[in-house]
């Protein structure tokens, strides 16, 4: 009996936020160092390994063109790896239910994906959304990024392109729509660490507990 109530607690109560995030407004490495900070699970990449695995492929299958593996940031340039798309359809639907699982049984925050779409219907989710003006991007991919400003260039807007095709082709809304946000982030007002101590700060608003109970 015991077991269900902390079951029944843990897929009500649990910690979880999604995040989104324009390519240079440095979302990503923004949540991850709060995730750090709070001890919460940060993920990313895993999911798509695990769908990878769970459909019998290979990370390095969804990962190549022509022969040639796709590597660092371009990988972002296909949200959903490589392949038809009845199989990027089923990828996507188990890439749902691994989301599902994490949401359930983790305190975490989780990366891109659709997070914040598939979570919509699930209570005590913090969905944010971090962008910044395209000179701002384009100046913290080179800064932060460590890209050069023709790479950077090139990194926005291939990997905004396909972001937003992405999105919009599974939640029906455009990428930077506020209709599955609760905060939208402006990140080129502050400092990365800064930054970084707000969205901390907005997750122990949301979740006060945390860090204080045995969850």
């Amino acid at each position: 009996m015991e077991n269900n109530a902390t079951e029944t607690r843990k897929k009500r109560d649990n910690v979880v936020i999604a995040v989104t995030r324009q390519f240079g407004s440095l979302g990503r490495p923004i949540a991850r160092e709060a995730a750090k900070k709070l001890g919460l699970k940060f993920i990313d990449r895993e999911i798509i390994e695990k769908a990878g695995e769970r459909m019998g492929y290979k990370i390095e299958d969804l990962e190549m063109i022509d022969n040639h593996r796709i590597k660092g940031f371009s990988r972002m340039k296909y949200p959903l790896g490589i392949g038809s798309r009845n199989t990027q359809d089923q990828l996507f639907e188990i890439e749902k239910s691994i989301i599902l699982e994490y949401a359930t049984y983790e305190n975490c925050i989780i990366v891109g994906r659709c997070a914040n779409y598939i979570l919509r219907h699930r209570p005590n989710v913090l969905k944010i959304h971090f962008y910044a003006p395209y000179e701002k991007r384009l100046e913290m991919s080179i800064d932060d990024l460590n890209l050069s400003k023709g790479e950077a260039k090139s990194m926005i807007q291939k990997v905004d392109e396909a972001r937003s095709s992405y999105y919009l082709y599974h939640t029906g809304e455009m990428f930077d729509s506020t209709a599955y946000q609760d905060v939208m982030i402006n990140s080129s007002v502050f400092s990365f660490d800064e930054n970084v101590e707000n969205l901390c700060r907005l997750i122990k608003t949301k979740y006060p507990d945390l860090g204080n109970s045995d969850k």
